[in-house]
């Protein structure tokens, strides 16, 4: 069985670890699943009490065979940055698609880049396009011809309508809601529970019913 290593060590990296398990479970998983060595981090100095035991830090990976990585990470901007290093210092290592046996959507139309993560009850429909890295958390709901763009991450319940275009490093609050064909520029934030009727300019935070500007990300 291969192996893979989850960067990270929180909850979400706990998640994405029984993601891996349910993976393997499923009977009528046609890959060979992976068998998951343990959490990796950047600095076991910033380890917290909420945090799990790791394997080590980055280094880790030098002296133990690994064949796989994910990022068990959930904001956008420290997974692009970690899957952009990782990539640099270890070009050959494997970022497969991680995706829960509940997921639902038409593989033939769809299309997962490396290290997309979708967790369990997500729902896309066609033509959906999941960017590299991009994270979508339980029971998401995503509709035809939209893009996810990379490093995003959609957390749980976010419903994105039909040609929505979401850009990099995009954040969506638990619970929001996107109306159909509207942008999201890359950077953005979008709060909890908003409703966004209008598109969002890059590195804007949004929030409310309707969603309106809140603040101007850094």
């Amino acid at each position: 069985m291969r192996r893979i290593a989850i960067i990270g060590a929180g909850g979400f990296a706990r998640e994405v670890r029984w993601l891996l398990s349910e993976i393997a479970a499923d009977p009528k998983q046609q890959c060979e699943p992976f068998e998951v060595a343990g959490f990796l981090v950047s600095d076991r100095g910033k380890l917290g009490s909420r945090d799990s035991e790791v394997l080590g830090e980055i280094d880790w990976l030098d002296a133990n065979h690994i064949d796989a990585l994910a990022i068990g990470i959930g904001t956008p901007p420290a997974r692009l940055r970690v899957a952009e290093e990782l990539k640099c210092r270890f070009p050959n290592m494997e970022w497969p698609a991680i995706v829960h046996p509940s997921v639902r959507f038409d593989a033939e139309t769809c299309k997962l880049e490396e290290g997309v993560i979708l967790c369990a009850g997500v729902i896309a429909t066609v033509n959906v396009v999941f960017g590299a890295f991009s994270m979508v958390d339980l029971s998401c709901t995503i509709g035809h011809e939209a893009r996810i763009g990379a490093g995003s991450a959609l957390y749980r319940a976010a419903n994105i309508s039909g040609g929505v275009q979401i850009g990099k490093g995009v954040l969506v609050g638990t619970g929001a809601q996107v109306l159909q064909y509207l942008t999201i520029g890359e950077n953005a934030t979008i709060g909890a529970g908003a409703v966004v009727n209008k598109d969002v300019e890059p590195m804007t935070t949004v929030a409310g019913i309707p969603a309106k500007p809140i603040v101007r990300n850094a």
